[in-house]
C-alpha cells in the first residue's frame, strides 16, 4: 500500500513528461511518504525512457514507478481504468504537461486532507490564469463563469477558475482543474466507462469531481501552484472538441439531474461559442459547436439508462 497514488495520462509528449516526473522528483517532505507513480499511456513510450524516469524518482524516499500501456484511447478511460491499477489513499492526478514548481506540493495537499477527514478532494491552482472585469462579466452573461470562485456556472462550465489566483484561503468547490487534481481513491468508487467519454473527454475532471462530491468536501487550497505547460488547441481538432464540450455537459447536467434552465443555459453558452468562432473565422469549431447544438436538441439521441438514471 502507498500513501500517494500520481496518476499521469500521456500520449506522445516525452519532453512534457520528463519535465512532470522531474518536478515530482525534487518533491520534500515526504520521508514518511510512500509514493507510486503510473504512467498511463497511450502512445508509445521506450523502454531506456521509463528507465530514466526511475532513476529520477531515486530522489524520493520511498517513490515506485508503474506502467500501463492502454488498448482503448482516451483519457477519461486512463482515468478511470488507473483506478483499478493502484492503491493509495490519496489519488493526485496530473496532466503530463504540468510541473510542480512548488517542492512542498504534495506535502502541503497530504496536510490538507490531514486537517479535515470530510475532505475528500483537493485541487491546486495553474499560475497566470485571470480574467478582467469585462472577461468576468462577459462570463457570466454567457454562462460560462459564476459569480463564486467555487461554482460552475449554470451549464456547467468551470471558467470561474479563472478567479483563483484571486484566492488567499481554502475554499469549498464544485470542481477542479485537471492538470493538477486528487481525490481520496474511494471517494471515485462510482466511476463508469461512460461511453460518450471515449474520444474527447471534455469536462472530465468536472465528471470526476460530481461523482466523489456525493462522499465529502471538495477544495483548492491556493498555496498548492503550479506551472501548467499547455499546448495551443489545433484547429484541426477543434470541431471534435467543440462537439465534446455540447455531449459531455449536456450528459453531465443529466446526471446531475438539472433542471430546464440549465439546458437552456447550456444552449446559450454554446451559441455564444458559436459566434465567436465565426468571427474568429474558425468554421471547423463552429461546425462543431453547429453539431452540438443540434445534438442537444435531438429528442431521439440516446440518454443511456444504463448509466444515467431518468
Amino acid at each position: 500500500m502507498h500513501e500517494v497514488s500520481i496518476v499521469i495520462p500521456t500520449r506522445n509528449r516525452v519532453n512534457d513528461l520528463t519535465v512532470c516526473i522531474r518536478s515530482i522528483a525534487r518533491q520534500t517532505g515526504l520521508e514518511q511518504v510512500s509514493v507510486e507513480l503510473l504512467i498511463v499511456d497511450d502512445g508509445e513510450l521506450e523502454p531506456q525512457t521509463l528507465e530514466a524516469f526511475r532513476k529520477e524518482l531515486e530522489l524520493l524516499p520511498d517513490a515506485e514507478l508503474r506502467y500501463y500501456k492502454k488498448t482503448r484511447p482516451g483519457v477519461w478511460l486512463s482515468r478511470y481504468e488507473a483506478m483499478e491499477k493502484v492503491d493509495g489513499e490519496i489519488v493526485l492526478s496530473l496532466d503530463d504537461d504540468a510541473e510542480l514548481d512548488d517542492p512542498l506540493y504534495i506535502r502541503k495537499m497530504l496536510d490538507t486532507y490531514a486537517a479535515d477527514p470530510s475532505i475528500v478532494g483537493v485541487g491546486g491552482i495553474a499560475k497566470g490564469m485571470s480574467s478582467s472585469k469585462s472577461g468576468k462579466l462577459l462570463g457570466r452573461l454567457t454562462f460560462q463563469m459564476s459569480s463564486s470562485p467555487g461554482k460552475l456556472s449554470a451549464s456547467t462550465l468551470a471558467g470561474s477558475l479563472l478567479m483563483w489566483n484571486e484566492a488567499d484561503e481554502l475554499f469549498e468547490t464544485d470542481f477542479f482543474h485537471g492538470c493538477n487534481m486528487s481525490f481520496r481513491r474511494s471517494s471515485l468508487r462510482d466511476m463508469q466507462p461512460y461511453p460518450w467519454m471515449t474520444s474527447y473527454a471534455v469536462g472530465d475532471d468536472i465528471y470526476m469531481c460530481h461523482l466523489a462530491s456525493k462522499y465529502g468536501k471538495l477544495v483548492i487550497n491556493p498555496a498548492m501552484k503550479i506551472t501548467h505547460h499547455e499546448s495551443p488547441s489545433s484547429r484541426d481538432k477543434a470541431g471534435r472538441v467543440a462537439r465534446a464540450t455540447a455531449i459531455n455537459h449536456y450528459y453531465l447536467l443529466h446526471m446531475r439531474k438539472a433542471k430546464a434552465k440549465h439546458y437552456a443555459a447550456l444552449l446559450w453558452t454554446l451559441s455564444y461559442l458559436t459566434v465567436k468562432s465565426t468571427l474568429k473565422r474558425n468554421f471547423n469549431a463552429v461546425s462543431g459547436y453547429v453539431s452540438g447544438i443540434l445534438f442537444v436538441l435531438n429528442p431521439r439521441k440516446n440518454r443511456y439508462p444504463e448509466y444515467l438514471a431518468e
